[in-house]
């Protein structure tokens, strides 16, 4: 249904709405991430990173008989991981009425006060290009695995960060958060072969106070070198394995904690060819046919999340 008269309101004054239009953990892949945050892939289904185990090591014990004899064939199984793209899609309309009414206000109106919105159809198309991002940063994190090869009727759907990790998967339930659970957590997936250069510890806003609360008790770190007054506020920890970042994003679940290596994640980008060749990008604009006294288009965009190989990352669950 096109926007209308009726339905939104033009006013006057700066334009300070109130948005959820956070989307931290994207952001940050885009700024630290992996080639720029971005990889290209030509199909919905795309490799991660191909993995195989070896054997724990031991000291040979073969003698001189022994050795006049080959042993034994081994082989090395190899598996490979994947993700898929899936697809964003919104429309909107806007109808000539709203579009042309622009100079008409709302609301509590003073002298010379102008519409905040003088073209509704690029308000409309911002928006739901904001609510996209949202969606995708939503998914990236809390995303479900879906995908049926060469079926039509069922939605591919990208695996999020929180189905991704299996490796590094550790349960914090039976004992109070404190510094050696992190210490913990990073010790056991450097030994499956987690890098700590680099890594980041996300978290939801509200589980900030309990890092906080954990290490301003600590000797040495309850007067750092720079703080507000009233309140300590950490951006960083110091662990046994480097210094780690702090970071919050509101799509995590609380008492949830990710280790992520921002270097091994990226958007996966699907672009659009036309017939004739043409690269309409990823997340493209397009008008649509007309429909009576308005203006349409649509959205589209196929994008998934490539993290790299899942042990890169960890995650502490049932925090407190």
């Amino acid at each position: 249904m096109a926007v209308t008269l009726t339905d939104t309101i033009n006013y006057s004054g700066a334009l300070y709405t109130k948005t959820d239009e956070t989307t931290r953990l994207l952001d940050a892949i885009y700024e630290r991430g992996r080639e720029g945050g971005r990889r290209e892939t030509n199909s919905v289904e795309f490799v991660l990173a191909g993995s195989y185990e070896m054997d724990e090591p031991t000291q040979p014990n073969i003698s001189e008989t022994q050795s006049l004899t080959a042993p034994p064939p081994e082989t090395t199984e190899r598996e490979q991981e994947s993700n898929v793209v899936q697809i964003f899609h919104r429309a909107v309309a806007v109808s000539y009425m709203k579009q042309s009414n622009f100079n008409a206000l709302g609301g509590v109106n003073l002298a010379n006060a102008t519409n905040n919105v003088p073209n509704e159809l690029d308000f409309q198309i911002g928006r739901r290009v904001s609510q996209m991002r949202m969606d995708l940063n939503h998914t990236l994190i809390n995303g479900v695995y879906q995908y049926t090869k060469g079926s039509t009727t069922i939605a591919p759907r990208t695996r999020g960060i929180l189905q991704a990790l299996v490796t590094n998967k550790f349960d914090g339930s039976a004992d109070p958060f404190s510094k050696n659970m992190v210490n913990d957590v990073l010790m056991n997936s450097i030994k499956n072969g987690l890098d700590p250069a680099g890594l980041e510890i996300w978290l939801n806003p509200d589980m900030m106070d309990l890092i906080t609360d954990t290490y301003a008790l600590l000797p040495g770190t309850n007067q750092p070198a720079t703080r507000t007054e009233g309140g300590i506020a950490y951006s960083t920890i110091f662990t046994s394995y480097g210094e780690v970042s702090i970071n919050w994003d509101t799509q995590i679940p609380t008492a949830k904690l990710l280790f992520l290596s921002l270097g091994q994640l990226a958007v996966a980008e699907k672009p659009y060819i036309t017939d004739e060749g043409e690269n309409l990008g990823v997340l493209f604009y397009e008008p649509l046919a007309k429909e009576g006294a308005s203006e349409r288009g649509q959205l589209y965009g196929e994008l998934g999340f490539d993290y790299g190989a899942e042990w890169h990352h960890a995650i502490l669950e049932n925090v407190h």
